[in-house]
């Protein structure tokens, strides 16, 4: 079990935190609209270098209480997603979706498309 240590952020309805469980995960929750962008930037960069260090195998990103991403937060996906697969893949991403929010299926189908070796979408119960 690895446990991240990334701290807990509630900003303006946008809320991101680390979640004890079997494997890496992490949870995102309100609107990623333009005041979320420096918080998520930071916290995806804050992700990478922890899970680098503690040698995960993948990371779950639940994204099933995310009601919206304007394009600079999918844009901070872009970027985490492209360090991600020009590292030598280290890590896989696993994007659990929401299939109720219609914007997810539209925009997390274009992040794998990024790059299908590093990106897994998976439906979520939420």
């Amino acid at each position: 079990m690895i446990t991240l240590s990334l701290p807990r952020i509630e900003q303006h309805g946008f809320q991101l935190a680390a979640v004890d469980s079997e494997s890496p995960k992490v949870r995102f929750a309100g609107n990623g609209d333009a005041d979320a962008v420096p918080f998520l930037d930071e916290f995806l960069k804050k992700l990478h270098e922890e899970l680098m260090m503690k040698r995960a195998l993948d990371v779950r990103v639940d994204l099933g209480e995310l009601y919206f991403m304007n394009s600079s937060c999918l844009k901070a996906f872009v970027s985490w997603i492209h360090k991600v697969n020009t590292n030598g893949r280290p890590y896989a991403i696993r994007l659990l979706m929401n299939a109720r929010q219609q914007w997810q299926m539209r925009s997390l189908a274009t992040l794998k498309r990024l790059a299908p070796a590093v990106v897994t979408i998976e439906e979520t119960a939420s």
